[in-house]
């Protein structure tokens, strides 16, 4: 690796964790520096901007979840199981990377218009989920509704459980940090959607396609 790829890699992973932590407003230049142990000119030198390095940042952790669940979605398998594998990949990916979803939060609650490489990544997420309902839909296996919305209801559920890790920890004691907890929560997540979106819904003595199931399928090709 040379010096100028080591610095920007650097200057990533400083990035991604203060835009977090703090915004992209709020997170300095400075800041930002320091934490890579770069000089101040280093992000102007490097990406041309601050604003450039964000968009690095989304583009480093963020396209790599929306290629693999593209891949997924046009695959040839039951659009159930596929949803189980997508979900998992999904859950897999924001959970390993706990900055991911709290920089998607705040990019969606804030009053500035969303950056494109944030929009392209919702875009493609929600596309891809929508491609694998509307494939259930012609072939009578998930329910009639709008794919779009349904979409969103894939996603929000282990966003939110993602989000809400350190809360639960410390209100019930759980800790989604243990890998057992995780394969708990993601089983538990799969079973809720697969039997809300099924047309004829499996027995209630688990998923129709287990967290279990899918886990070597869906780290094949892991994103880095």
């Amino acid at each position: 690796m040379t010096d100028n790829q080591e610095i920007r890699d650097r200057l990533i992973e400083a990035a991604r964790e203060l835009f977090a932590r703090d915004g992209f407003d709020a997170a300095s230049v400075r800041d930002i520096t320091a934490r890579a142990h770069a000089n101040l000119g280093a992000i102007t030198y490097h990406f041309g901007s601050k604003e450039a390095l964000y968009h690095a940042v989304i583009e480093r952790f963020a396209i790599p979840l929306a290629d693999r669940l593209a891949a997924i979605s046009v695959e040839t398998g039951p659009p159930l199981e596929r949803l189980a594998t997508a979900l998992w990949v999904f859950m897999d990916h924001i959970w390993s990377r706990p900055e991911m979803p709290r920089l998607m939060v705040r990019e969606l609650a804030s009053d500035r218009p969303l950056p494109e490489p944030v929009a392209q990544v919702i875009r493609r997420n929600m596309e891809s989920f929508s491609r694998i309902v509307m494939d259930g839909q012609r072939d009578g296996t998930i329910r009639a509704g709008e794919p779009h919305l349904m979409a969103m209801s894939i996603a929000g559920q282990p966003l939110f459980l993602a989000l809400a890790s350190r809360a639960i920890r410390q209100a019930i004691g759980t800790d989604p940090g243990d890998p057992a907890i995780r394969t708990l929560i993601a089983e538990h997540v799969i079973t809720n959607i697969q039997a809300a979106f099924a047309k004829h819904p499996a027995p209630a003595d688990g998923p129709a396609v287990s967290a279990a199931a899918v886990r070597e399928h869906s780290t094949q090709d892991r994103a880095p």
